[in-house]
């Protein structure tokens, strides 16, 4: 299972456009009056001005190349404050062999930066945000997730090592040879690197087997094809 395209919500539209397109420069593909799309490696992403009464914010990882974390660190804190959890800028992962660095966009989402040093191909180009190679992890988030399990198994997303499913927990939905994941949480729950807590948004996402997993505008979690 890949992502190859995400629509989410945005707040703040206008600065959240200029914070992708002129600070961190990722590479554009189109913008409109009220959304915008870009490119992050194999994954396109894209952000639809949200009602002004709401301000969605979600949470999503892209793979930086697996050699250059200290590089990709760095090149992030000339243009942007990282966030801290317990003073640290940065966290490695045992499990995953990977270091990630994490910030927040104007429109609030929590984005982090992952460099799995394993499962990630390796670079010898600057690094840019055109070398992000995908987006990794990208946040579902329902009101209970174990009421909802079986719409994702029903397409073949299964826990990361075919585990139970824990109502409390972070679940990682996808196989580890992917290396890409649906974040599968219970609304309530503080994301790390933040002090918010998890919400259901609408989010439509595209996978690589033509599935698409959406959040609809009713707060529905449903599966489909594109």
């Amino acid at each position: 299972m890949n992502i190859e395209h995400v629509t989410m919500y945005a707040s703040n539209f206008e600065a959240t456009k200029q914070f992708y397109e002129n600070t961190l420069r990722f590479p554009f593909i189109s913008i409109t009056h009220d959304r915008f799309t870009f490119k992050a490696g194999q994954t396109t992403v894209t952000f639809v001005k949200a009602p002004l009464a709401v301000q969605p914010f979600y949470h999503f990882a892209f793979d930086m190349p697996a050699n250059q974390f200290e590089e990709a660190k760095a090149w992030t804190k000339e243009k942007i404050t990282l966030a801290r959890e317990q003073g640290n800028d940065e966290v490695y992962f045992e499990g995953i062999d990977a270091k990630s660095i994490y910030f927040e966009d104007p429109a609030g989402n929590i984005v982090e930066f992952i460099c799995r040093f394993t499962d990630a191909k390796a670079s010898e180009q600057p690094f840019t945000a055109a070398s992000l190679q995908k987006m990794s992890e990208m946040s579902i988030v329902v009101p209970n997730k174990l009421d909802a399990l079986h719409l994702l198994e029903g397409i073949a997303v299964f826990e990361r090592d075919y585990q139970e499913v824990f109502a409390d927990d972070l679940s990682f939905m996808g196989e580890r040879k992917d290396a890409t994941y649906l974040l599968f949480v219970n609304e309530g729950r503080t994301w790390f690197f933040s002090n918010k807590k998890s919400t259901t948004f609408p989010v439509d996402i595209t996978l690589n087997n033509g599935r698409v997993v959406k959040i609809n505008e009713k707060l529905q979690l449903t599966v489909g094809r594109g």
